[in-house]
């Protein structure tokens, strides 16, 4: 047995070389970023050419070589002397300025497999220590192959950084090695993991009190003292970058985004097309921060169940081991586990309660590979294999379509959560601000006249054609599927409906209420829903819409000289009464 495992790991670490070599990344990406690859890309050249994270005409220079439009989204912020570095923890770039230098794009995916590769290997060898061999391997991939974590294989970003920086960390913490000072290199990972992303700071604490139960005390303090200096040495690092200290690290001051006009792309000055940029400081935080119970409550029903988010679709291993945890036997530290794992989730979905997944660019909750590794260690010595083909059976039905085409997945993220069966879960209203959805701009943000007032439109699906100034049609019989933002609640919604076919079914769903219709060609038919509760989020309310055409009328199909190409299903005005 242990020679084929050997075997195995062997043939997945050539796999994941040739993998690295055989792959032109640019190319493969149409020579653009998606989500922060901008920012992370920017660090990393700039790490492995000219050893600083500065912003200078150079960098643009380099970056817009390869990629012509430029470092789309990226962070840069104004410091000491006026000059400016990249607003981004640069954690994950200094472990993969190396490997750009010698392999560039080759050496960006050489990375990301290597640490999924050593991933499965920790966790086979900590499961080894409780549990046989064959079992150990076998859950080990399932850990990881039956959630969304190999999908970020494609991603010049932090996030599988992250998972692989708090996983090892917590294997160097709990293995029981030969040799004991081993523990030691834990503080290492962590270190990386708490300035990559400083959140995680609160789980590996409460990680670290194990040491004081267990009353290993010289430990604890070498561990917590080694782990501080190495953290110390990186906020160093940035302090010798920036000229100045802020207590928000690389978030704070005057730190801007841009999609265009880039400083230093012309002659003019950098300064000018500096303040031309998003405002995305960290310091106004606390002052725009908005979070009331009933968003706390659905954020954490969210954070499981949500269909762009919810870590049952796409991390189910961690439900699975959770939900194992309490009916096996446990010991002491899996309390401590469990505690870190519960801090962790409250910090992301309550201090950011509006985007705790990481934004429009993510494939399911990025921001949870943070947390991830946490679910592996819990209750690990006493883990049950009976049921394990659970969360494989899990991930085959819902993220099959996100492996088998990961990378387009991770390019237009949207598809996933529009896709059977993942359409079945609740859309995350906390999040309509930050869904991937709103990367198609025909759909983000749209307005709808009602008279004299406005209307904000989100559209989650692709059930539309266009929206005009005060009505949308559905795109044939497919669904269509909306929020409404408006700013006061609504007592009475009027809804007119409208179809060009003949005894038209139509479905029509606000939030939990549902009403049906037959409709008559060019015969309009109003609806009515009185008193629908909607959620309030950061002062608008928001609404949940469905609509689903039982027929289509094409013009184009059904008189070929007629040029209008689209299948119209039903049109929907809307009406609102305050």
């Amino acid at each position: 047995m242990e020679n084929r495992i050997k075997l195995f790991f062997s043939l997945f670490l050539l796999f994941v070389i040739f993998f690295a070599f055989a792959t032109d990344l640019p190319t493969r990406q149409n020579r653009g970023f998606f989500s922060d690859e901008s920012g992370y890309y920017s660090i990393i050249q700039s790490l492995a050419h000219d050893f600083d994270i500065r912003y200078e005409r150079k960098d643009l220079n380099r970056i817009k070589d390869i990629f012509p439009s430029g470092p789309i989204g990226f962070f840069i912020k104004k410091v000491a002397d006026d000059h400016y570095i990249f607003a981004k923890s640069f954690a994950y770039p200094l472990v993969a300025a190396p490997f750009y230098k010698l392999f560039s794009f080759n050496g960006i995916l050489l990375l990301n497999g290597l640490m999924i590769f050593f991933s499965i290997l920790m966790a086979y060898y900590l499961l080894k220590q409780f549990h046989g061999q064959s079992d150990s391997l076998t859950f080990a991939l399932i850990f990881i192959g039956a959630s969304v974590t190999p999908v970020y294989i494609w991603w010049m970003t932090a996030d599988l950084f992250n998972f692989f920086a708090m996983f090892g960390g917590l294997f160097f913490f709990f293995y029981t090695f030969k040799r004991p000072w081993l523990i030691y290199v834990s503080a290492l990972f962590f270190a990386f993991s708490a300035f990559s992303k400083p959140w995680n700071v609160a789980a590996i604490a409460i990680v670290y009190l194990i040491l004081i139960a267990r009353k290993q005390w010289e430990t604890f303090f070498i561990l917590s003292a080694l782990s501080a200096l190495l953290f110390a040495g990186f906020v160093g690092y940035l302090v010798s970058q920036t000229g100045q200290f802020s207590y928000s690290l690389f978030q704070g001051g005057e730190r801007r985004s841009f999609e265009k006009d880039f400083p230093y792309e012309t002659d003019e000055a950098p300064e000018k097309a500096f303040y031309r940029g998003n405002n995305m400081s960290f310091d106004r935080f606390w002052s725009k921060y908005d979070n009331s119970p009933h968003m706390i409550a659905a954020n954490l029903f969210y954070f499981v169940f949500g269909r762009f988010t919810g870590m049952f679709i796409y991390f189910f291993p961690a439900c699975f081991l959770l939900f194992l945890f309490f009916f096996q036997r446990k010991e002491p530290e899996d309390w401590f586990i469990l505690v870190a794992l519960i801090s962790a989730i409250l910090l992301f979905t309550q201090l950011a309660a509006d985007n705790y997944f990481g934004g429009s660019g993510s494939v399911g909750n990025r921001y949870f590979l943070n947390i991830f590794p946490l679910f592996f260690f819990l209750g690990v010595k006493n883990r049950n294999f009976k049921f394990s083909l659970i969360p494989v059976i899990i991930g085959i039905i819902f993220l099959s379509g996100v492996h088998v085409d990961s990378h387009f997945r991770s390019t237009v993220p949207r598809y996933n959560a529009v896709s059977f069966p993942i359409n079945l879960f609740p859309p995350e209203k906390t999040q309509y601000l930050s869904l991937p959805t709103n990367e198609n701009p025909r759909a983000y943000g749209k307005i709808l006249h009602d008279g004299d007032k406005s209307l904000q439109v989100y559209i989650i699906n692709d059930g539309f054609h266009e929206i005009n100034e005060n009505h949308i049609w559905t795109n044939g019989t497919m669904p269509l599927e909306f929020f409404l933002a408006v700013p006061q609640k609504v007592d009475t919604f009027r809804l007119q409906l409208h179809s060009q076919t003949d005894n038209n079914p139509v479905r029509l769903d606000v939030e939990y209420k549902t009403k049906r219709a037959r409709l008559m060609k060019d015969s309009p038919y109003l609806v009515t829903f009185k008193k629908v509760a909607g959620m309030k989020v950061k002062g608008r309310y928001i609404y949940h819409f469905k609509l689903k055409s039982g027929k289509f009328a094409g013009g184009h199909r059904d008189a070929p000289a007629n040029n209008d190409f689209r299948k119209l299903g039903v049109r929907l005005q809307i009406s609102v009464t305050y």
